[in-house]
């Protein structure tokens, strides 16, 4: 008997998994498809597992968490075969946003504080169409390895946030060959990416 139970162990830890990655609703599907719309589309897109209900925020005296009830990561394209942002969306489990933005505000404040990158700018804040915007920049195309900037947005009324690292495109062809270029179609993005934010069924 002791053994049928242990044969049924692995099934029951199986089905269970199964099921956790079962899903009735996609409350961030519209989103996903609102970017791709735009100029800045994706070839594939991951969702987080049901499993993952939250995630590590590393600061320098601790780890904290945030919630993530559902998420998708998307590497978007534009006219390079080479990837421009990196983009991760989140939704905040209920009642937990506000939790989350103190911790995510807090982690990018000390990131711009402690000056990780050696020509970094000065952290960005804004507020558009009820998104909050906080932006790290590289101060040129030519100081920066892999990653040129990384904005975070917060929508607080549907609880959503989006993490986008924008990243250097080092071999032809490429999306762009100055900084001008590049702030350009940076700010394009982060244009189309507040908008898709604030209503993702336009």
């Amino acid at each position: 008997m002791k053994h049928r139970h242990l044969l049924a162990l692995p099934m029951l830890v199986a089905a269970l998994a199964v099921q956790a990655q079962d899903r009735t609703a996609d409350p961030l599907g519209p989103l996903a498809q609102c970017i791709n719309r735009s100029q800045f589309q994706f070839k594939t897109q991951d969702r987080l597992p049901a499993s993952a209900t939250t995630r590590i925020v590393k600061m320098k005296a601790e780890e904290r968490r945030v919630s993530t009830a559902d998420g998708y990561r998307l590497m978007l394209f534009r006219k390079s075969s080479l990837p421009f942002v990196n983009l991760k969306i989140e939704r905040s489990a209920d009642g937990r946003f506000a939790a989350d933005r103190d911790t995510i505000v807090a982690q990018m404040q000390e990131m711009s504080a402690g000056s990780r990158l050696p020509h970094q700018v000065p952290l960005e804040t804004d507020a558009r169409q009820g998104v909050e915007v906080l932006g790290s920049n590289n101060a040129s195309i030519a100081q920066a390895q892999g990653i040129i900037s990384l904005y975070t947005l917060l929508h607080a009324a549907s609880g959503t946030v989006a993490t986008a690292y924008l990243l250097n495109q080092p071999a032809d062809p490429r999306d762009f060959a100055t900084d001008a270029q590049y702030q350009a179609l940076r700010d394009q993005f982060l244009a189309s990416l507040v908008s898709c934010m604030a209503d993702p069924a336009q």
